[in-house]
């Protein structure tokens, strides 16, 4: 396989269909076909990992330099049900791609002037440098920036030396209405670190009080913390637990919830843990931290005792099996027929989107409202150690957060925590009965 600019090219690779991309070795590098144009013009290729289903990847060469980006899961046998794409899809989101970024980089280039520098190059600049420091999250930010900013071309054509502190609170009147306030502060968190990123980039070419615009403009909105409305009581945590296991006889999903209500934890933070994190003999599992913020060596993980009867449930993930293994994993399916899929081989959870449809069936079989989050039971297990009179610190520790998140989010609880603490200790000059 050639490169398309400077290498010698080679002849296309067959991927049209999933028989053919079968038969194609798992590799990181993806296989590519030509779709339109020549050397330089638009390429299609497929990528395979051992063990992961399936990608399309589409390429170009806009400006002297080469750019891919993943477009899609591939229809093969093991594709996940309702989001992979056939070849002929394929190729057509890899050509509406290649338009749509020819088209930006045109009118970046053509704003690239120090004086007319616009909202959209300040944009790309940053979502590019997110994905190139973390793949993964970069390319989530990067899509919710092109959704909800670029895709409002009155605001991404503004010119940065011109902005002001009203052209984004009108934009913000823009953005739908069904946003809820914490989706909305991640989208301003993400253009306020566009834009101030751009400003430190070009700062002799721009106002000195465009910071103070950015600032104000990008105001979070005020957002009422989801911690009470979603603090579960024990005999909820408990059905939704056992529901959970019934919706899948399999146990898996069962095994999930339980140690996200045990334990507190993140979804990501569950599917990174191993079999080797289960300190039976201890009573206790060993929870990873999440990968946050630029630390410059990783935290140790962080010790969670857990009760008896949950260790004998979550014993068929970590009995008889490697330490390196992933704890908790779910059968991936391959389909044989017209909507019909069979089981094939175990893997770990990815996504936090491949529970939705179990958790909702799990709600259901409780008896749980519809808008119950899987994440209402880490602010219950916050809440519980705090109810117990745990220190915060302590609680902040054990769940893999600040004491200054606790104190912002649970600010009721411990006022109710520490005035239950505060009445044990009150005098009393009543006289004792005899």
């Amino acid at each position: 396989m050639g490169r398309l600019c400077g290498t010698k090219h080679l002849p296309d690779f067959q991927i049209d269909t999933a028989a053919k991309r079968a038969k194609l070795p798992a590799r990181k590098n993806p296989y590519w076909t030509k779709i339109a144009g020549g050397r330089g013009g638009v390429s299609l290729g497929y990528r395979r990992i051992e063990g992961a289903p399936g990608s399309w990847v589409a390429k170009i060469v806009v400006a002297g330099k080469r750019v891919e980006e993943r477009i899609g899961a591939a229809d093969d046998e093991n594709a996940a049900v309702g989001d992979a794409l056939p070849y002929r899809q394929a190729v057509a989101a890899a050509l509406e791609w290649s338009r749509w970024k020819q088209s930006a980089v045109a009118e970046a280039k053509k704003s690239a002037q120090p004086n007319n520098l616009t909202v959209t190059q300040a944009v790309e600049d940053y979502a590019e440098a997110r994905v190139a420091r973390a793949p993964k999250a970069g390319a989530i930010t990067r899509g919710r920036l092109r959704s909800y900013v670029l895709d409002d071309t009155a605001f991404a054509g503004l010119a940065l030396a011109k902005l002001r502190a009203t052209d984004i609170e009108a934009w913000r009147r823009r953005l739908p209405k069904r946003l809820a306030p914490t989706t909305e502060n991640r989208i301003l968190n993400d253009l306020r670190a566009a834009l101030n990123a751009a400003c430190e980039r070009h700062r002799r070419n721009l106002p000195p009080f465009l910071r103070d615009e950015i600032r104000v403009g990008t105001r979070a909105r005020p957002a009422a913390s989801n911690a009470r409305k979603q603090v579960l009581p024990y005999d909820d945590v408990r059905r939704i637990v056992d529901a959970a296991f019934a919706v899948d006889p399999d146990g898996d999903f069962g095994r999930l919830v339980m140690l996200a209500a045990a334990t507190g934890a993140r979804f990501c933070q569950l599917a990174a843990m191993r079999v080797e994190h289960v300190q039976a003999e201890f009573g206790r599992v060993l929870v990873p931290t999440a990968s946050k913020g630029r630390a410059a060596r990783p935290k140790p993980p962080i010790a969670v005792p857990l009760a008896p009867d949950i260790l004998e449930r979550l014993s068929p993930a970590f009995e008889n099996r490697a330490t390196k293994d992933a704890l908790l994993e779910r059968w991936a399916y391959r389909r044989t027929g017209p909507f019909q899929w069979t089981k094939e081989r175990r893997r770990p959870w990815r996504a936090a989107y491949e529970i939705e449809k179990l958790w909702s069936a799990a709600l259901a079989h409780a008896g749980a409202p519809k808008r119950t989050v899987m994440y209402a039971l880490r602010h219950s297990s916050i809440v519980r150690g705090l109810r117990a009179g745990l220190p915060i610190r302590l609680v902040a520790a054990a769940h893999d957060t600040s004491v200054e998140m606790i104190e912002a989010h649970y600010s009721a609880f411990i006022i109710d925590a520490t005035e239950d603490l505060a009445r044990r200790a009150a005098i009393s000059f009543a006289e004792a009965a005899e």
